[in-house]
């Protein structure tokens, strides 16, 4: 389980830790953004220090409705114990962990400043 905080602003943040290919480590406190349909992303400068393999490329609608074009990485999460591969996208705000990253889990939020914030898989090794 994944355990998080809300914030007096009422975002819900997590705090997540992501790894990269030659097992570098940064820990980002991501909001948990159930609008976004992919799995995370992290500004170019962390994605840059853990030296995460470059995937592709996509074109987003962001929440401001404009259009961007970013590039898309792998990398793994902490996850249950263990490690999770996920799409990271590149974009330059505070990380976001998305929808792609909830799918098979449950999401309860307390919406109060200071509430917990939890994300457990429904199954396990489900997702």
């Amino acid at each position: 389980m994944i355990v998080g905080r809300v914030l007096a602003t009422g975002e819900a943040v997590i705090d997540i830790t992501v790894r990269g290919p030659s097992g570098q480590k940064a820990r980002e406190d991501a909001m948990v953004d159930t609008g976004f349909s992919d799995h995370l992303t992290l500004p170019g400068w962390v994605i840059e220090k853990l030296g995460l393999p470059l995937k592709g490329e996509e074109s987003y609608v962001l929440g401001d409705g404009v259009r961007q074009g970013t590039r898309i990485y792998r990398g793994e999460i902490e996850w249950e114990g263990g490690w999770r591969e996920v799409m990271i996208v590149e974009l330059e705000h505070d990380a976001l962990f998305g929808a792609g990253a909830m799918m098979g889990c449950n999401l309860n939020i307390d919406l109060i400043e200071g509430g917990r914030v939890e994300i457990k898989p429904l199954t396990s090794g489900n997702v």
